[in-house]
């Protein structure tokens, strides 16, 4: 039997019938009816787990939908957490829209410690930045946590993620200027001076986005910069698959846990 971890033939039995490789000191089950041997839960139980996040989108929902314990329990919705922030498109097509936006909850709900040190709106704020392509005809949306929104961080982004020369729609910032010289069909806004739709042009479906995203995960509250990557992933895996059923969802989560 080999380590579905390093591929070595040599292991020996460990406790609950777990196997430990000889190479790699990593436990692994044999028994396929766990599909994560760290988390003893049927495909059954899984499904039901998987269906209860979906509904509700907490740990608690899982705790009374499985009977699990509640560290057990957020073991599967970071699992489910992690698998949904993997499973994204890796380029998008067509008409595409571009634009950033921060997180970081309301300023007069912060620490004092942090209030003293001041902040700003928008450009230059102290919050998470996050940039965002979504694509009309996929209907999908790719987000990144970036550590700022120059030109230099953001362009390279949609290089690797925009099939050239499909039209691209910002913001007026000019660090989306140098696009049409870089291939594709680049057009703006301006929203500076209260210009948001000219005919096809406009980024209202990003900003769309932008506010179900805010408004989902705004109650969760106390999210840990280090972990915020998984609940906005969660978010953009919602968006990018609402069109599937209930038990098509279920199906692709569960495949690719």
């Amino acid at each position: 039997m080999s380590c579905p971890h390093c591929g070595n033939r040599r292991s020996y039995t460990v406790r609950r019938n777990h196997r430990k490789c000889a190479r790699c000191r990593r436990e692994w089950s044999p028994n396929d009816r766990y599909p994560i041997s760290s988390i003893r839960l049927t495909r059954e139980r899984w499904c039901t787990a998987i269906d209860a996040f979906l509904n509700d989108g907490t740990r608690n929902a899982v705790v009374r939908a499985t009977r699990l314990g509640q560290f057990q329990a957020r073991a599967v919705t970071t699992h489910i957490r992690e698998v949904m922030t993997r499973d994204v498109p890796e380029r998008l097509h067509g008409t595409s829209e571009a634009d950033e936006t921060y997180v970081g909850g309301t300023w007069r709900n912060k620490r004092a410690a942090i209030r003293i040190q001041g902040t700003k709106r928008g450009r230059g704020t102290s919050k998470q930045a996050i940039f965002g392509i979504v694509s009309r005809e996929q209907q999908q949306v790719r987000v990144w946590l970036v550590p700022n929104v120059r030109g230099r961080t953001l362009r390279p982004i949609i290089h690797r993620i925009v099939i050239r020369p499909g039209p691209v729609y910002t913001d007026g910032a000019k660090m989306y200027r140098p696009l049409a010289r870089e291939g594709y069909q680049h057009d703006w806004v301006d929203h500076d001076a209260g210009e948001y739709v000219r005919g096809h042009v406009h980024t209202q479906t990003m900003d769309g986005f932008w506010g179900l995203l805010k408004r989902n995960i705004a109650p969760i509250g106390g999210i840990r910069k280090r972990y915020l990557y998984r609940f906005i992933g969660e978010q953009v895996w919602r968006y990018n698959y609402r069109f599937l059923t209930r038990e098509e969802q279920i199906e692709r989560l569960l495949k690719r846990l």
